[in-house]
């Protein structure tokens, strides 16, 4: 930690690390601001609601789930615990062109009405120009659960941020929540997303090509770039003796995410996909109409049983928003 940093408020000494771009007193709770390799004015906030607001749309979402709702009295919650997240925010310009291959099904009609098929490879060029908005967290360490569920669901709903440096202490009083400190600086994030964004683009290729044959594309300076700090709220919950937790975006209260107990219906949904796995897979193994067949059964049904046993052994649900 670096000593010598004190709280613009009432003088008390700050805990500082040398990425550290926000020190909450822990006196006064005033946010100071510490720039470090940071530009502050390049900071935004984007405000979050409060933890009641987070706990009322916990208990909505237990009222509104059919298979919650049935065990509402054995869910105890532990713990409502929010804090900000760093993520760096730009616009990156790519261009240039693409020259892929794609398989495709030729058909034609004989004259006597039969269709014949064949494959036939197709070459095609596109020309990429396009403005690409990325957003990445700004730390490196294994990202938690839900957290590229708050990203996503910030892409979609674009909430208006707010300058940091033009925070007053009565607002931050409000809505003040844990920093989590940046591990890189603007030229990092700089780089990193001029390089996702030529990734992006050749995944797409990829994706809809058999093969890329020629990749020329460029990316420009990324231009209007923020350090964003989202609000990530988690409510964990107990359930017997199992611990839960369900995860919030925290400017609209938003559930992105989530881990939820197993009733013996579900429990019961996953038995039978097993059980539907184990005899496909014995039929297949069985089968002596086709080797190839009864081995693409006993794959099918051995993929089939594995899911679905897994979820039973897993005890939980995993919860997406939409």
């Amino acid at each position: 930690m670096e000593a010598g940093f004190r709280c613009e408020r009432c003088g008390a000494p700050l805990e500082v690390s040398p990425e550290t771009i926000v020190a909450i007193c822990p006196y006064c709770g005033f946010p100071n601001h510490i720039s470090g390799n940071l530009k502050t004015e390049n900071i935004f906030i984007i405000p979050s609601v409060n933890k009641d607001a987070i706990a009322k749309a916990f208990w909505d979402h237990i009222e509104g789930d059919f298979d919650l709702k049935r065990i509402k009295d054995e869910i105890e919650v532990v713990e409502v615990e929010g804090h900000y997240a760093p993520y760096w925010s730009g616009i990156v310009h790519v261009y240039g062109t693409v020259r892929y291959m794609r398989r495709e099904q030729e058909c034609h009609t004989d004259s006597k009405g039969r269709t014949h098929c064949h494959t036939v490879e197709r070459h095609y060029t596109e020309r990429v120009d396009e403005d690409m908005h990325l957003l990445g967290s700004a730390r490196r360490q294994v990202k938690s659960f839900g957290v590229d569920d708050v990203m996503n669901h910030f892409s979609k709903t674009r909430p208006e941020g707010k300058r940091l440096l033009d925070l007053d202490g009565d607002e931050w009083g409000r809505i003040k929540l844990e920093i989590l400190n940046t591990e890189m600086d603007e030229r990092h994030a700089r780089l990193m997303m001029r390089e996702d964004a030529v990734d992006m683009v050749r995944n797409h290729f990829l994706g809809k090509s058999d093969r890329v044959e020629r990749f020329n594309i460029y990316a420009d300076e990324p231009e209007d770039v923020k350090l964003l700090l989202l609000p990530i709220w988690t409510v964990y919950y107990r359930y017997q003796n199992s611990i839960f937790q369900a995860v919030f975006a925290g400017w609209d209260g938003e559930r992105v995410a989530a881990t939820e107990p197993m009733n013996v219906f579900r429990r019961a949904q996953y038995l039978a996909g097993a059980g539907i796995g184990v005899l496909l897979g014995a039929f297949g193994s069985a089968y002596t109409g086709s080797p190839v067949g009864g081995l693409i059964l006993t794959a099918i049904g051995g993929g089939i049983g594995w899911f679905f046993g897994s979820k039973v052994l897993e005890g939980q649900r995993v919860e997406r928003g939409d």
